[in-house]
C-alpha cells in the first residue's frame, strides 16, 4: 500500500494534502501526519485530528474510490476538507443520535460538536465533506 503525502512545513496558510487508500489501515498514517502538520502551524491538533479521523473513516465506510484529505490555516480559522471520488452510499451525511445504544453511528456528533461549522458536497462523480474551526 502506498500512501502520499504532500504538506507544508510552517510557513503560513499552507496546505496540508494526504492521499488515502480506501482502507481502514491508511487512517493511523493520515492522523499521525495531521497532528505533525498541526503542531507545524501551532494549532492544538486534537480537535482536527478527530475530526479528519471521522470524516476520514465515513468516506472509506461508506464511499467507493480514494479519499484526500486537506487541512489549510490562517490566522483566525482552520479548514478541513475529505473529498471522495465516487458518491457516498448515503446521498447526505447526516448525524444519527436515534440510540443510545448503538456501536457506531456518532462520528457526524462529534464533528458537529467540535466543528464551528460543517457540511458536505455532492457532485456527480465525487463527494466533499467539509469542516472549519477556531484556531485556539
Amino acid at each position: 500500500m502506498a500512501i502520499l503525502c504532500r504538506h507544508a512545513a510552517t510557513l503560513p496558510n499552507m496546505r496540508f494534502v494526504h492521499d488515502l487508500a480506501a482502507d481502514p489501515a491508511a487512517l493511523q498514517p493520515a492522523r499521525v501526519l495531521l497532528e505533525a502538520w498541526c503542531l507545524s502551524q501551532h494549532v492544538d491538533p486534537e480537535s482536527m485530528v478527530i475530526i479528519a479521523n471521522e470524516l476520514c473513516t465515513n468516506a472509506i465506510r461508506h464511499g467507493q474510490g480514494s479519499v484526500v484529505l486537506t487541512a489549510s490555516g490562517s490566522p483566525d480559522r482552520l479548514g478541513l476538507g475529505v473529498r471522495q471520488e465516487g458518491r457516498y452510499e448515503l446521498a447526505i451525511p447526516v448525524p444519527d443520535s436515534s440510540s443510545d445504544l448503538q456501536i457506531t453511528g456518532r462520528g457526524l456528533l462529534m464533528v458537529d460538536a467540535l466543528a464551528e461549522s460543517w457540511g458536505w458536497q455532492l457532485t456527480a462523480s465525487s463527494t466533499f465533506v467539509w469542516a472549519r474551526l477556531s484556531r485556539r
